[in-house]
């Protein structure tokens, strides 16, 4: 009888919830040939609104130190995202378990799927105008943003999915340098609240187009629950 070779991979592919570090636990004890642990998060390099910290470098996901970057980003000021993050990669080299990181930044567009179908920043700043009768905007910041189509970020996890159960993923790196950036396009701040507002005005959501610029006090209420840093990094970084 022919014997048969079977390789076994996990997928654990968190696309929510990025800062949840209890599923962490479940590929800690592997050493599999191939395993996939791709988890999503957003890069967030700048908070110009408060100037804690400003980036004037422009990373790629090939520059070859962004993975001692986010250490040391982390050691100044922790964020849960981020510590995610860095405790998959290390949990996966300490475990012998292939990781992939795939950081989108802002996400636009309607899902397929059949539960969560909106993403974060649009959804939140149109009903906040649709609350208060106007949008807003935080501060003057007018930076230039980069953003992504939902149905083309999930074909990016397909993809590299695909390459890995396929064995084609000998030249994707993975771990330290397994960080994946998924923008397809770009915008700034400026013109992110001028299309919300036509938006909505045009269909009778709101009565004015004229955009009120908030501290980040006030932005964080209205759209991160109060939470300062959140509200920075997602809604003006």
């Amino acid at each position: 009888m022919q014997s048969l070779k079977v390789d076994i991979f996990f997928f654990m592919m968190q696309t929510s919830g990025t800062s949840n570090l209890a599923d962490l636990s479940s590929f800690q004890d592997l050493s599999h040939n191939s395993t996939l642990r791709s988890h999503t998060e957003a890069p967030n390099p700048s908070e110009p609104i408060t100037n804690a910290y400003h980036e004037p470098r422009t990373f790629t996901d090939a520059s070859p130190d962004l993975y001692p970057y986010l250490q040391h980003r982390n050691s100044l000021t922790p964020y849960a995202q981020r510590t995610t993050d860095l405790t998959v990669i290390s949990t996966g080299l300490a475990s012998g378990v292939k990781t992939y990181i795939i950081m989108p930044p802002t996400i636009y567009g309607i899902g397929t799927g059949l539960f969560n179908r909106l993403t974060i920043q649009v959804p939140t700043i149109m009903r906040s105008a649709l609350r208060t009768g106007q949008v807003l905007q935080l501060g003057a910041n007018d930076g230039d943003v980069e953003c992504v189509q939902c149905e083309d970020l999930a074909d990016l996890y397909i993809l590299m999915a695909r390459r890995v159960v396929r064995g084609e993923s000998e030249d994707m790196p993975s771990g330290e340098r397994g960080i994946y950036f998924a923008s397809t396009s770009r915008y700034t701040w400026g013109d992110f609240a001028d299309g919300i507002a036509k938006a909505l005005f045009e269909v009778g959501g709101i009565k004015t187009k004229e955009i009120k610029k908030v501290g980040l006090e006030e932005a964080a209420k209205e759209w991160t629950g109060g939470h300062q840093l959140l509200c920075e990094l997602n809604f003006g970084s």
